[in-house]
């Protein structure tokens, strides 16, 4: 499947129709801002492709009109949803809608080639089982979660694997494939989902972690490619710490300094891991911890100022090298005004600016984790790029 160049005003048009859901061409130039005939050159060329249909309705003053709305089964999309012990995949139309499911056991011993073969026989079973052909996929989105990175990646996935994984999928089914992280995939689903957040940055805290910056409605640094990208693109926040990561290879990096497992070890090593201290962190939750921290518990509330300050460390440095309009927070912790209380006097006590007064604690949106993965080729694709003259069905 070939594209064009990127074309700025499509990609409003198509934003524009999927959010109200369909419109009449004079509301839509008014709010993409672009000329009637511009519109006219634009609308008749998607029309065309089959990507925009028009659909007639009377308005309130008994006037047929025209409106324009998305052909969402123009073209089908495939996310591939890699968890520490299982791998699900699903088709979706264009509206991100799910169609059709499957999933498989990551039991293959850190074999790629088996690995790989599985998948490849499960995305084609499911085009198969819902009658769609490879043409008509507008490509393949694959999301790695943080349980697979830390726990299963090292085995299944080493050097350039990534890159073979990507040119099997694009040999086979000849659509565009795209891997990214979990947190990267879920900032850019955010931006869709709420399109008043146009530049922020993303920082997610909890039994998940990690940070992601959109500006314009994109990822800043480019997809990732393969293991090796993924696992030095981590940020060191304490760099005499002694604590080392699997992942980076390094000492002292956000990701591992704020992990709920390296906060339980502090503490058991600062009580000589008595078998009080032991017996009463070893099955305790994060969130347990965070409502202990509430009630004023000392160790919690330490340990907390502590993950509130290497949050505030990453946050200052990169609104420093590129300044943002807003910082969006995700995770139960952001929603303790004790947390907000420490991070907030970390960004003042390291930061002149006015930090602290970007902050928006998300509330979570509603909705399936694949659909992140298969949001991607929608994204990069069908939002960002326009379709050749001679496009066949």
């Amino acid at each position: 499947m070939d594209f064009k160049s990127q074309n700025k005003n499509i990609t409003n048009l198509l934003k524009f129709i999927n959010q109200c859901g369909g419109s009449n061409k004079l509301e839509i130039a008014e709010n993409i801002m672009v000329s009637p005939a511009a519109l006219t050159k634009i609308s008749k060329k998607l029309l065309g492709d089959n990507i925009l249909v028009e659909k007639k309705y009377i308005d309130e003053n008994n006037r047929k009109k025209n409106l324009l709305v998305i052909n969402y089964e123009r073209f089908y999309s495939m996310g591939v949803l890699i968890e520490e012990n299982f791998t699900k995949v699903i088709l979706t139309n264009l509206k991100n809608d799910i169609l059709g499911e499957l999933k498989f056991k990551n039991n293959y011993n850190g074999d790629f080639d088996e690995y790989l073969k599985a998948l490849l026989e499960f995305i084609e079973k499911l085009a198969k089982e819902n009658k769609v052909l490879p043409e008509k996929i507008l490509g393949v989105g694959v999301v790695v979660t943080n349980e697979f990175i830390v726990k299963k990646s090292l085995d299944l996935f080493k050097e350039d694997r990534f890159l073979t994984l990507k040119k099997s999928i694009m040999d086979k089914f000849s659509g565009y494939v795209f891997v990214e992280t979990e947190i990267r995939a879920e900032a850019l689903y955010e931006a869709f989902l709420a399109p008043e957040y146009k530049d922020f940055f993303l920082v997610k805290y909890g039994e998940k972690r990690g940070s992601a910056i959109i500006i314009d409605n994109k990822l800043v640094n480019p997809a990732i490619s393969h293991y090796r990208s993924m696992g030095t693109r981590h940020f060191i926040v304490e760099p005499n710490s002694d604590v080392y990561c699997e992942i980076c290879k390094k000492k002292g990096c956000f990701d591992t300094m704020v992990s709920p497992k390296n906060i339980f070890e502090e503490i058991l090593k600062e009580n000589n891991y008595s078998t009080r201290i032991v017996d009463m962190y070893k099955n305790m939750s994060f969130e347990e911890f965070i409502k202990r921290a509430e009630s004023g518990e000392i160790t919690e509330c330490k340990a907390l100022r502590k993950v509130a300050r290497y949050i505030a460390i990453l946050m200052i440095n990169h609104n420093n090298l590129l300044p943002l309009d807003t910082f969006l927070l995700s995770g139960r912790v952001f929603k303790s005004s004790l947390f907000l209380s420490y991070l907030k006097m970390y960004l003042q006590e390291f930061q002149l600016g006015e930090v602290h007064e970007k902050l928006i604690v998300l509330d979570k949106h509603v909705f399936r984790e694949e659909l992140v993965a298969s949001f991607l080729p929608i994204n990069y694709i069908f939002y960002n790029y326009h379709f050749q003259d001679n496009l066949e069905e």
